[in-house]
């Protein structure tokens, strides 16, 4: 099985990455979720042979489909019971305030509409609208596809994730009523490129869950490595520019943060090492990435000055990998930056 990649290159903005992380402090699986989306959107528009720049188009729309769910409390989001007639209401005004937001990123009109009706049914009973059949944009019924098999593919508070398997059975069951029938058909046809399959019979054959981090890997191993890299400049010149004994204190006073914090990694040579993969999913480890680098701002903002330590790390920056910096930037990693700290108020 192969890992996760895009269909139609390098997300082109670091502002979707930084977005899908916010709302993974509600909803857990918000990064996977967004990124599977966006991987089934886009195989589905090359299955229509649609020209690149809508592939892209449909793409980050299902990246960002769920940013309205910025606004939703993580209690109502991960409430384990069932909804309230209210409550239910809430969630069902996600999709304006996910356009709502989209048009104040200045994003194309074609992602704007996909997101504001990937929640339409062609029989006309979804929402926020009630439109049927092609009333609802063609973008629109695309992420319809790609949110729902996403969703399958990723665990609920109610209920596990389904198999490559019941995933296809249950998406054709939805066809003609919920979704538009000769885009399931396509779909049905690409998805078995997403599992490194060749054919839709050998992923009929897939009756397994498939770990989430099989389907995401590249990513996280890219995050996981741009991490390690980072910190382990920064120590090198860390002990060149204030000491050995400097270097061991901080070091040490970090490994007593990861501690605290449960977290199975420790420095060895001023190299960050895991013994295990101990997050659950991408938004944790997006998470754990973000705040290490914010800690790590923080603390040496306090003892040797925060305009020195923004250029100390800039200057580090600039001697990673070109790859390696457009992680960084992806995740919101460069916590020091004036428009990224804007970027992360903003979500």
């Amino acid at each position: 099985m192969t890992g996760f990649t895009w269909d139609w290159g390098e997300p082109p903005d670091p502002k979707f990455w930084q977005l899908l992380s916010t709302v993974a402090k509600q909803e857990k699986w918000a990064v996977e979720h967004g990124l599977l989306a966006a991987k089934i959107a886009g195989l589905i528009a090359r299955a229509l042979t649609f020209p690149d720049d809508q592939v892209e188009q449909v793409s980050v729309a299902g990246l960002l489909h769920d940013v309205g769910k910025l606004t939703l409390p993580a209690s109502l989001l991960q409430k384990p019971k069932p909804l309230t007639e209210d409550e239910y209401a809430q969630i069902q005004r996600h999709p304006s305030t996910g356009a709502r937001i989209t048009v104040a990123m200045h994003l194309t009109q074609g992602i704007i509409e996909a997101i504001r009706h990937h929640h339409e049914r062609v029989d006309g009973k979804g929402y926020p609208f009630g439109k049927a059949g092609e009333e609802i944009p063609v973008e629109g019924r695309i992420v319809a596809i790609a949110e729902i098999v996403s969703a399958m593919l990723t665990p609920r508070w109610y209920r596990p994730p389904l198999s490559p398997a019941s995933a296809i059975e249950r998406l054709r069951s939805l066809a003609g009523n919920v979704l538009d029938p000769e885009l399931v058909k396509a779909a049905c046809f690409q998805l078995p490129k997403l599992f490194g399959v060749s054919s839709l019979s050998s992923l009929t054959l897939c009756t397994k869950v498939v770990p989430l981090e099989r389907l995401v890997r590249d990513e996280e191993a890219m995050l996981w490595r741009t991490v390690c890299v980072f910190v382990r400049e920064l120590l090198v010149e860390m002990e060149q520019l204030m000491g050995r004994q400097f270097c061991q204190a901080f070091v040490g006073w970090l490994n007593q943060w990861f501690s605290r914090q449960n977290i199975p990694i420790q420095f060895r040579d001023l190299n960050l090492v895991s013994l295990h993969r101990w997050w659950q999913t991408l938004g944790d480890l997006t998470l754990f990435a973000k705040t290490l680098v914010g800690v790590t701002h923080a603390v040496l903002s306090h003892l040797v000055g925060a305009a020195f330590v923004a250029d100390w790390l800039d200057s580090i920056r600039s001697q990673l990998p070109e790859q390696a910096d457009k992680v960084g930037l992806r995740y919101g990693l460069w916590v020091w930056r004036n428009d990224t700290a804007d970027m992360a108020v903003s979500g």
